[in-house]
């Protein structure tokens, strides 16, 4: 419990004052709080070897505030004391990042999932462009996103989502500095004509 609480807590604390969003990596690196949601966010090699990739993910997501649907199961994850026991097998279909501490590093989790059909991303103070591009380790399952009021986004982190070939619906709002969300929507439609597209800056 401590661990889940400790967090949680430490999810709330983004620090983002004076952060310029660039095309690379705008993780406020040296503050305090940065560093240790990065240390929560770091993939456990060993432990993936042992739990298997949708296990290691949840935790992940529970870590850091963030929440999980399993496949078959009707409510979220919301506990990372609750999740089910190592040895049940587990696959992820929902991930819902709002308000959470998950930041680019830890999109690597995502990897191997196979399930895994729509993500949200709100409010996600750590979430920049090299986190939307690593969403293409679920491109052969992904099919609704939604991406809003993250502050770090930019038009070629949009852009990068042409690589999710299976995407049916696509979200995002509040989004400050996209400069020309009518130019994405149009490169997105011509790669992902099948999609049904609400973008708002």
């Amino acid at each position: 419990m401590l661990l889940s609480q400790t967090a949680r807590i430490l999810a709330h604390k983004p620090f983002q004052r004076g952060l310029s969003p660039t095309s690379s990596s705008t993780v406020p690196c040296r503050n305090f709080w940065g560093w240790i949601n990065m240390m929560f966010n770091r993939v456990d090699h060993a432990r993936l070897k042992v739990v298997g990739p949708d296990r290691l993910c949840a935790e992940w997501l529970l870590r850091n505030g963030a929440r999980a649907k399993f496949v078959g199961v009707a409510r979220e994850q919301v506990n990372y004391n609750l999740l089910p026991d190592e040895k049940t097998p587990v696959q992820i279909e929902e991930l819902d990042g709002t308000d959470s501490g998950i930041m680019y590093i830890g999109f690597d989790h995502l990897k191997g999932l196979k399930r895994l059909r729509k993500v949200k991303l709100h409010q996600c103070v750590y979430v920049e462009n090299q986190a939307l591009a690593k969403l293409a380790f679920v491109a052969d399952s992904l099919e609704v996103l939604e991406v809003s009021s993250c502050k770090n986004i930019t038009d070629s982190g949009l852009l990068s989502l042409k690589e999710l070939k299976k995407l049916k619906q696509l979200t995002t709002f509040d989004l400050p500095y996209v400069k020309n969300i009518q130019a994405v929507e149009q490169e997105l439609k011509k790669v992902l004509p099948q999609c049904s597209m609400d973008l708002k800056a």
